[in-house]
């Protein structure tokens, strides 16, 4: 051990000094780590294994890693994806190696927005990963099911970390205020407490910050200091607002769409990342139920790329509000997953012989026939994975289909 490591030990932020040494002194996440919580009897248990802590910023990603380090006497190493390389991953392994054959001790990684490594980054920890030479535990902000490859999900278990609530945050505060002597008042922690959204080390530095200041702050004066307002934090809330957007035009509410957008433009996410994410939604959800709704999704994209804020936002806008007025189909996404799925898992076919450039000679050709159809088997084993939605084109289209194959 460093003998100086505590010797200025008070001269570290607050929120280093309030950070949590042991799991009976970790506030907040009580489904993962409380009485009951899958967590907590995990490292009870003494075994940890590949983790992915994924949630906003500030609620203990970080310090529940530490603490799991700790009480199973780790070798504990910390990586950010933003400054690291594949090359320091290989350096981190050679020394886990090392310390296991030497000390007999697991090596735990605690590898700080992992999101941000692209796959094949990913993928050079799949094989320490494999032969056990490392723990992972990846921190994301992001939805890991999103921004992480199968590959190493597969190996992982993956555990969501909610934003803390506001009595949360006020406990925390109320402790520290109490044993620092900063005699902040009650109304001045609960609005630290109510602005900082769950962020127990955001909400920690605004206390800090006020404390170091030396003056004694009406709760007007930290209002109009910290001059703060809910808002749309990109690392932190993207996920969450997107989804609610995309719930919106799916649950046919354009109020509520247009409403999301707006949070996300004010907050200055990219104009290219909504219309990318409504041209996939005018697919997924809106579909065969209005097959001008993929064009029109499409041209908003390219306007929105060609013009650029702020008139940007009205194309967002027009297209967000078309699509939550369009009848709504998914039997678009559910075919291709149905077929995807069944790829997988079931023996793949042989194309019918007269499908094939050797046996063309024994293709029908459609148009060639009355109606331009005839009847041909393009499987050898037929298999059904579109299901038609209830609404106008699908039934009607299914209904040609049916007296098509049925007079033929």
């Amino acid at each position: 051990m460093n003998l100086f490591e505590n010797l200025h030990e008070d001269k570290k932020p607050l929120a280093f000094r309030y950070r949590p040494k042991k799991l009976e002194d970790f506030y907040g996440q009580k489904r993962l780590v409380g009485e009951e919580g899958i967590l907590k009897k995990i490292i009870e248990k003494g075994t940890f294994m590949n983790s992915i802590f994924w949630g906003a910023s500030g609620t203990g990603k970080t310090t529940l890693a530490e603490i799991v380090a700790n009480k199973m006497n780790y070798n504990y190493e910390y990586l950010n994806a933003i400054k690291s390389s594949v090359s320091d991953i290989k350096e981190l392994s050679v020394r886990a190696k090392r310390i296991f054959n030497i000390e007999g001790r697991q090596t735990l990684l605690f590898f700080d927005e992992i999101h941000r490594f692209n796959k094949l980054q990913q993928d050079s920890l799949l094989q320490d990963l494999e032969n056990g030479n490392i723990i992972l535990i990846g921190a994301t902000t992001e939805n890991p099911y999103y921004s992480l490859n199968n590959a190493l999900l597969s190996r992982c278990l993956a555990f969501e970390f909610k934003k803390l609530s506001k009595e949360d945050m006020l406990f925390i505060l109320k402790n520290i205020n109490e044993k620092e002597n900063f005699n902040f008042s009650q109304e001045i922690l609960k609005y630290i407490a109510g602005i900082t959204e769950g962020d127990a080390r955001q909400g920690i530095n605004i206390l800090e910050l006020l404390s170091n200041v030396g003056v004694k702050f009406t709760i007007e004066e930290v209002k109009e200091i910290l001059n703060t307002k809910k808002s749309y934090h990109k690392t932190e809330d993207k996920y969450d607002t997107i989804s609610a957007m995309i719930k919106s035009i799916r649950g046919s509410d354009p109020d509520s769409a247009v409403y999301w957008i707006a949070k996300m433009l004010s907050g200055g996410e990219d104009p290219m990342y909504l219309a990318r994410r409504l041209v996939i939604l005018s697919s997924e959800d809106i579909g065969l139920a209005n097959p001008q709704a993929l064009p029109i999704a499409v041209a908003g994209m390219q306007a929105t790329k060609e013009i650029g804020m702020p008139e940007a936002r009205i194309i967002l806008s027009e297209v967000a509000i078309y699509l939550a007025l369009s009848p709504k189909s998914n039997s678009a996404y559910m075919a291709i997953d149905n077929a995807m799925n069944h790829i997988e898992n079931q023996e793949i076919q042989e194309i019918p012989k007269y499908l094939t450039k050797l046996g063309a000679k024994d293709y029908k050709y459609p148009h060639n026939y009355e109606g331009n159809f005839v009847k041909q088997d393009y499987m050898i084993k037929k298999n059904k994975f579109y299901e038609h939605g209830d609404n106008k084109f699908e039934n009607a289209a299914n209904e040609r289909m049916e007296k098509l194959w049925r007079e033929k």
